[in-house]
């Protein structure tokens, strides 16, 4: 009864107005290091939704853990637990390396069992059963001798079947989030189900997820940046902008000036009125504008990058080309940030 009453609260609450902008308004000032002004922002995040996300807490310990607020740090370590992230993880991130050695470390690591045996009860560990086998189906016949070319039909048939199910346990418990299914130890965007999710894209005819990964952002059970992922995924296009730089290897490029920095951040060629209508898409998922986002990625610092949970995998594109003129091709759609 308590879990229902929580997860109607959170569904009444749009978290794309009263948590995401605040979300990102901290990460801008955790890259400019003004860390007690993070730390503020993200309190005012936490106190404005029954459940804020296990990355929003990883990156409260830190900021609270440079601060040396070590009550902060450790309170919100308690909220980590409480969202399925492992004690094992957590003494495997070198940034909390200062902390095993205290008082308070031991106390949080024997209470750890208790709080661990507390999520798992409310965790829907049958569902995540469900969802982690839509993966192992999915992933079967595409790793099976042939791939696609000998079992095509086959994965074809899979793939509705999987998006089937995944719309039938959506219309029964709602988007599969956090509180529902638990949280990876990576404190993962995208599960292994999503899979399914960007499969059905535009371009085959597939099944469009925007309505119900829209209203799962608002709901707080996607986090906004894992949803335009995938709806730019489904829709084959930089309709978020969520892939917003690229970078070329070249092996043969090294000695031609023209192709030198290859390495260096760059982004595709849009117009102004083209980015304001991405901004406009993004607002509406909770984010921040495209130039912010850039400057996140850009200005992270590579000391802080190792700190701070900011990145996602699919932000830069790496393109591996084989000539120069391969090379040339793609740098005609690309600029320098």
């Amino acid at each position: 009864m308590l879990a229902q009453q929580h997860a109607l609260a959170q569904d009444a609450l749009d978290y794309t107005q009263v948590y995401h902008p605040v979300i990102n308004e901290a990460e801008l000032l955790v890259v400019d290091k003004k860390y007690e002004q993070a730390l503020e922002a993200y309190q005012r995040a936490f106190a404005a939704v029954p459940s804020p996300f296990a990355r929003d807490y990883y990156n409260a310990v830190i900021c609270a853990l440079l601060l040396q607020e070590r009550g902060k740090t450790f309170n919100y370590l308690e909220e980590l637990v409480q969202k399925g992230v492992s004690l094992e993880y957590l003494e495997r991130q070198p940034v909390l390396d200062s902390l095993r050695s205290t008082k308070q470390w031991q106390k949080f690591a024997k209470k750890y069992p208790k709080r661990r045996a507390k999520y798992e009860q409310k965790l829907n560990k049958e569902l995540r059963a469900d969802l982690d086998e839509l993966y192992a189906r999915d992933q079967y016949f595409r790793q099976a001798k042939g791939g696609w070319r000998v079992h095509g039909d086959t994965i074809t048939k899979i793939e509705a079947a999987n998006t089937k199910l995944l719309l039938g346990w959506i219309e029964e418990y709602g988007y599969p989030g956090e509180d529902l299914v638990g949280v990876a130890d990576t404190l993962e965007q995208l599960p292994r189900f999503t899979v399914v999710i960007e499969r059905q894209t535009k371009a085959r005819k597939g099944q469009d997820f925007t309505e119900v990964l829209t209203q799962a952002v608002q709901q707080g059970r996607i986090a906004p940046q894992a949803a335009a992922y995938l709806l730019d995924q489904q829709a084959g296009a930089s309709k978020y902008g969520s892939r917003v730089f690229a970078k070329i290897n070249c092996s043969k490029c090294a000695d031609d000036e023209e192709l030198g920095a290859l390495d260096d951040y760059m982004t595709t060629k849009i117009s102004r009125k083209e980015e304001s209508k991405v901004d406009e898409r993004r607002k509406k998922l909770g984010l921040e504008p495209l130039e912010l986002y850039k400057y996140k990625i850009v200005h992270l610092g590579e000391k802080n990058r190792d700190r701070f949970k900011l990145t996602y995998p699919w932000s830069v594109i790496n393109y591996i080309v084989p000539s120069k003129e391969a090379a040339r091709v793609l740098l005609e759609k690309l600029t320098m940030k």
